[in-house]
């Protein structure tokens, strides 16, 4: 059965799908953002699906909509993204396609104005595209083994681009280290989940000056790399509303 789409690049079959659910996105405690998510496995070319619809009220009062298709191998490794951006007669679209042949990303920008802008990204072997939402923000954490008792870089492809082209996106390093050895219990919707927690931080970050500098406290769960919770230190938290995990029935 597949599923009627409206917005991705291709149609996901209902039996294909593995996991769903929302997340809330608060603001020193006012909520200012929703997000919905499915995630489809396709057990034929072992590839992962993220598709996430976000609504975001924006300080002018406006609302924009965010819509992303994430496409990833079995090992995490990115070759498709979509991101699309509405808000009044604004609309943008912009897409990340792997060329394997050529080890590199094919990038388009296209706005409400029909203009298109098309670029050649060099990819290191491992590395994530960084998007506005958060099912799938955390996935370059599965792409790789991670030292539990170390610091690990990972390079994040990060884009600007708004509602007219700027700059062709860019690799940043960030820094991530495990928390605690063991996992967390977390109460959700009075569920109770197991979580690991991480610190994300900038690659700029000099630990020389203080032990701990600015952060993102990242609480991971077991499924697919989605975090269960995301928060910083200017009050600014992304937490998960539900979550279900339909490979439990199986």
């Amino acid at each position: 059965m597949l599923l009627p789409q409206t917005w991705t690049t291709k149609a996901y079959r209902k039996e294909d799908k593995i996991y769903r659910g929302a997340f809330s996105y608060y603001r020193n405690e006012n909520i200012y953002a929703e997000e919905i998510f499915d995630v489809y496995r396709d057990k034929k070319d072992q590839t992962y699906h993220y598709i996430s619809e976000a609504i975001v009220k924006v300080t002018t009062g406006e609302i924009l909509n965010i819509h992303t298709e994430y496409s990833v191998t079995k090992e995490y490794n990115p070759i498709f993204v979509m991101v699309e951006k509405l808000m009044g007669k604004e609309v943008t679209k912009e897409t990340y396609e792997y060329v394997q042949k050529r080890n590199h990303l094919a990038y388009s920008f296209t706005n409400s104005k029909n203009e298109t802008h098309k670029d050649e990204i060099a990819t290191a072997p491992k590395y994530h595209i960084a998007t506005p939402t958060a099912a799938s923000s955390m996935l370059f954490m599965r792409s790789k083994k991670i030292d539990a008792s170390g610091k690990n870089s990972f390079n994040i492809l990060v884009g600007f681009n708004q509602w007219e082209y700027k700059d062709v996106p860019y690799f940043k390093n960030v820094i991530l280290e495990r928390a605690s050895i063991t996992t967390e219990k977390m109460n959700i919707d009075g569920q109770n989940v197991q979580a690991t927690q991480y610190r994300m931080f900038d690659e700029g970050a000099d630990f020389k000056i203080t032990k701990e500098p600015q952060h993102v406290k990242i609480f991971l769960s077991q499924h697919g790399g989605i975090p269960y919770l995301v928060k910083t230190d200017d009050g600014t938290k992304i937490q998960i509303k539900y979550f279900n995990d339909l490979n439990e029935k199986e």
